[in-house]
């Protein structure tokens, strides 16, 4: 690699120009009005003497040397989160029925990845959707509205006795776990194409850490809010219990934990510091109002079967306030990476 230094010049009033190396010009056979192609990199320019077509990121997977169907079905999803746009999956032998079903069951959760070839040796996926459409920030608010819903209709479901709304709960993870993953892939090619992370809204690498943490914390969330609907479903009982006290104390406490996850996210985006401390301020008391509405459960409830299934909930309402606090946490650690009237960073990590 040859470095050829060289002083920016002013063209007109708002035009910064810089010549190209005479030789590197010469061995190209490169004349005024040509057009030449330059390549963003973050703070690297290159600039290409020909339009640059990049190719499609692959891999191939050996089936033969994989023995459970599972197993495999785990390493396309991988390939697809790691951002690859080909995945051959092939066999010498023959791919065996399981193993085929194993790999159209993981296509089916990955949105945008889709067959173009199947053989009895080989099934070749590829990536189709576009990752300069979907902004980071989106996905990540569109992730906090899906989990606040799912935790809504659970409790709907757990403590007013619609227990039909519980299989709406459990069909919503699936998206969940769509929009999880198109999440990670994003990020994970944000770290291999800094033009993508501009395109996307990563401003430096560093962002990525953050916004995987939020991102896995929110799929957590939504986990919990199915596993309350699925509890909802353990329960004999037909319609809301008769203690309207309870009811009301639990629907609250679901109330004010949606409301605190909504604004851990909003916090994270927009880095209000009075935001962060609000929500991390709330955490401990309402850590306190669970346990004190566990306290009012053993003694307003009589029902073992019922009260033991509400004592579970409450550990999955505690569960979510700790994606909360994961949340809040990375929204003041990245609020220090910024410079503001408060904080002032000189050589930023």
């Amino acid at each position: 690699m040859t470095i050829y230094p060289r002083r920016l010049q002013r063209l007109g009033t708002t035009t910064l120009v810089v010549s190209l190396p005479k030789q590197w010009v010469a061995e190209r056979r490169l004349k005024p009005g040509d057009i030449v192609y330059i390549e963003v990199n973050g703070d690297n320019l290159t600039i290409h003497s020909r339009e640059v077509v990049h190719e499609l990121a692959s891999v191939t997977i050996n089936a033969d040397e994989v023995e459970k169907p599972e197993v495999l079905a785990r390493i396309v999803t991988s390939c697809f989160l790691q951002g690859y746009d080909i995945v051959k999956v092939t066999s010498n032998t023959g791919l065996t029925g399981s193993q085929s079903q194993a790999i159209l069951a993981a296509v089916e959760s990955l949105p945008g990845f889709e067959i173009i070839e199947q053989t009895p040796r080989q099934i070749v996926l590829q990536a189709i959707i576009d990752p300069a459409r979907f902004k980071v920030e989106a996905i990540i608010r569109r992730l906090n509205v899906l989990v606040i819903s799912m935790l809504g209709v659970a409790i709907d479901s757990l403590v007013r006795g619609i227990s039909e709304k519980a299989g709406d709960v459990i069909s919503t993870g699936k998206k969940l776990e769509e929009l999880y993953s198109i999440a990670v892939r994003q990020l994970i090619l944000a770290l291999r194409n800094p033009s993508l992370a501009h395109t996307i809204g990563i401003d430096v690498p560093i962002a990525v850490l953050g916004y995987r943490l939020v991102a896995k914390a929110l799929e957590e969330a939504g986990q919990h809010a199915i596993a309350l609907a699925k509890e909802s479903l353990n329960i004999r009982h037909k319609g809301a219990p008769t203690k309207k006290k309870v009811v009301d104390r639990l629907v609250s406490l679901a109330e004010d934990i949606q409301s605190l996850l909504t604004n851990s996210v909003n916090a994270f985006l927009t880095l209000d510091l009075k935001m962060i401390n609000n929500v991390l301020d709330s955490l401990e008391g309402m850590a306190d109002e669970i346990e004190s509405t566990e306290r009012e459960l053993i003694e307003e409830v009589s029902d073992v079967e019922f009260s033991l299934s509400l004592r579970v909930s409450l550990m999955h309402f505690s569960a979510i306030l700790d994606s909360v606090k994961m949340i809040a946490e990375v929204a003041l650690n990245k609020f220090v990476r910024i410079n503001t009237g408060i904080v002032q960073a000189v050589n930023p990590p």
